[in-house]
């Protein structure tokens, strides 16, 4: 019998020393280490790793790179460009292990712009690769990213339950841009990060999207090193609140076969 194996599709890893881009809203003062990440896996019944680029180093993914070069059968990258990325860039990047590009929107006022001809060139192109889009939205704002990716047939993955809010007006509104969007192409969702939720049910937002896209849409990522809450979050606690979200048949789905078809591994 193969041995059970689980993926973590979401964590950042980065030195203490690299510096940050012009503008950057936040830049943790400590390294959060390759070594350190994975040494909580084996407890969680974790194997495979994705590691996500952060927001502030902005477009230089080196970090990213080669962390997944120490062990490219184990993980994989998610990158941050701009969408004039050529495609000798695009080629480096996926021959270094990368499969998706992120936009982090957190603190961005214009979702429009991602609308935009060149970024729609981008979708287009990454699709093609058999790359996606991964989304961390700002609370409440999923519906206004869907219409960006119109008309292309990139795959979009989104992070942190996609942060509806915790209302159920709020809720009701995320889950109805994401069912016309799956209309479309597959999208799927990250039970990760649930302390960012601002008060929303993490369980009952499981629900809805196991409604919304099946079980074979559905990831687990721990968000680790969990910046801004470092001192109050514990990796296999976090692995364990999907026991709470998802029945015992589901979760190989969420914890491997989910991740390894989208992201390519073994």
């Amino acid at each position: 019998m193969k041995p059970l194996q689980g993926v973590d599709t979401h964590a950042h890893v980065f030195s203490a020393t690299a510096p940050p881009v012009a503008g950057a809203r936040y830049r943790p003062a400590y390294a959060a280490t390759l070594e350190d990440w994975r040494s909580r896996w084996a407890a969680a019944g974790i194997t495979h790793g994705v590691v996500v680029q952060v927001s502030f180093y902005g477009t230089d993914n080196t970090e990213v790179l080669a962390a997944v070069a120490s062990d490219p059968s184990r993980l994989r990258g998610v990158a941050i460009v701009e969408p004039s990325i050529d495609d000798r860039e695009l080629a480096r990047l996926d021959g270094g292990g990368i499969r998706a590009i992120r936009l982090n929107l957190k603190s961005v006022a214009d979702y429009a712009i991602y609308g935009a001809g060149a970024w729609k060139a981008l979708y287009r192109c990454i699709h093609a690769r058999g790359w996606h889009v991964e989304v961390y939205v700002d609370v409440g704002r999923l519906p206004e990213i869907a219409p960006a990716f119109a008309d292309t047939p990139v795959g979009v993955v989104f992070d942190h339950f996609g942060n509806p809010g915790a209302t159920p007006e709020a809720v009701d509104r995320t889950f109805a841009s994401v069912a016309a969007l799956a209309k479309e192409r597959e999208v799927f969702a990250k039970l990760s990060a649930p302390y960012r939720l601002g008060g929303a049910n993490p369980a009952g937002l499981a629900a809805r999207w196991l409604e919304a896209v099946g079980p074979r849409n559905l990831l687990w990522g721990s968000d680790w090193p969990w910046t801004n809450f470092e001192t109050v979050q514990d990796y296999g606690r976090l692995r364990a609140m999907l026991d709470d979200w998802a029945p015992a048949t589901l979760r190989p789905a969420i914890l491997w076969d989910n991740a390894a078809r989208l992201y390519g591994f073994d």
